[in-house]
């Protein structure tokens, strides 16, 4: 069932994770009015607010508390990042804005390169995953998934074959095996991709509960996780019998978004319950919410104990929970040094360097439309 809403002051981001088209989103983004005024100016004693459209790329260290600002182009809405390597680190960005994949050496605050490699017009580049030598992402306005071999700078492009229409292309992450799995939000699908020398072909798998996926983890190449925000969910798909698992016990008004796996649990940010929520995999039935933290989105794992998120919040912040155990917990958050943007997609390096990527919000009076959810 559809349903719309008026957003204002939203993030971007959490309107993807709604179901809002990249054509609405496409619009928003010309949108001129800044919501990061208003957070500004409610801490008049941090930085200016950021000028609109403004992006950046930040690398915090967790020894130091220190921030690495990167400036971003005017425009690139900066969605996802990747990284690889130690010394130097490669980071990977989506941006969305200006149909690029950014790539970022970095060997320390005085010796970094960046360079671009554009898609085409209007493909929305949205998540973004790293294998190997292939940089993997979805093209959220094109309806493709691209791949960049980080070498030699030559993208590809997948499309059809198997692939439904308007599939509302999510997040990406790729299997042990090297099966390429992707989140179709609009079409309410689990997708793999598989790539061979002489061709490539999607498969698609659907389900009654399946709506809206969005998120998604690799827990084996026979065991993928995603998040549905919309049906308050988390869910398993077994690829070698084409099953669904739904465990039970999930907050009416959660709303899983982005999800990592570990070896015992399966972890979520639910910015509308401001948690980190946690799964035990043994039963499937264990479920905790850890709060309080404001607005949690992006989520990245250290290790089995140790996680950094996104905090979209009117301030912006990053931040990093500690478990120990389901009775002793630590969040702390640390605002960003602009003060009134919102954080993205989240990823920690080796060194245990957290980069992210984060923009200038905008106001915009344009409706959500909320595809297939139950409320």
């Amino acid at each position: 069932m559809k349903s719309s809403k008026l957003a204002t002051c939203a993030s971007i981001r959490w309107m993807l994770a709604l179901g809002m088209s990249a054509t609405c989103l496409a619009l928003l983004v010309v949108s001129l009015q800044m919501a990061g005024r208003v957070a500004a100016a409610r801490h008049a004693s941090a930085a200016l607010a950021p000028a609109p459209r403004s992006s950046y790329l930040f690398r915090y260290d967790p020894a130091s508390r220190t921030f690495y600002t990167m400036t971003l182009p005017v425009g690139s809405l900066p969605y996802d990042v990747a990284v690889t390597g130690t010394n130097p680190t490669h980071v990977w960005v989506a941006e969305f804005g200006r149909d690029r994949i950014g790539h970022l050496v970095y060997t320390n605050a005085n010796s970094v390169v960046w360079t671009e490699h554009p898609v085409a017009s209007n493909r929305r580049p949205f998540h973004i995953t790293v294998n190997g030598n292939d940089v993997w992402f979805t093209e959220r306005g094109a309806n493709r998934v691209g791949r960049l071999n980080a070498t030699t700078g030559q993208i590809a492009e997948y499309s059809g074959n198997g692939l439904s229409a308007n599939a509302g292309l999510a997040d990406i992450r790729v299997a042990p095996n090297g099966w390429v799995w992707a989140a179709g939000q609009s079409s309410n699908r689990i997708i793999r991709l598989v790539v061979t020398p002489t061709g490539y072909a999607f498969s698609e798998y659907s389900h009654a509960l399946l709506a809206g996926p969005f998120g998604l983890a690799v827990e084996s190449s026979n065991s993928i996780w995603f998040t549905m925000p919309g049906a308050h969910l988390v869910g398993r798909f077994t690829p070698s019998d084409g099953s669904f698992l739904w465990p039970f016990g999930f907050a009416s008004d959660s709303a899983p978004t982005e999800l990592v796996a570990t070896p015992a649990f399966v972890w979520f940010s639910d910015p509308q319950r401001n948690a980190i929520g946690q799964l035990e995999i043994g039963t499937l039935t264990n479920l905790n919410y850890y709060t309080p933290v404001a607005r949690p989105t992006g989520l990245a794992s250290e290790s089995p104990s140790r996680f950094w998120f996104t905090q979209q919040d009117q301030r912006g912040a990053v931040g990093r929970l500690i478990y120990t155990s389901t009775v002793s917990t630590r969040f702390d958050s640390y605002p960003l040094p602009t003060s009134g943007l919102q954080p993205t997609g989240i990823a920690v390096a080796s060194d245990k360097g957290v980069w992210f990527g984060a923009f200038a919000p905008h106001r915009s009076y344009l409706p959500v439309v909320l595809n297939n959810y139950s409320n």
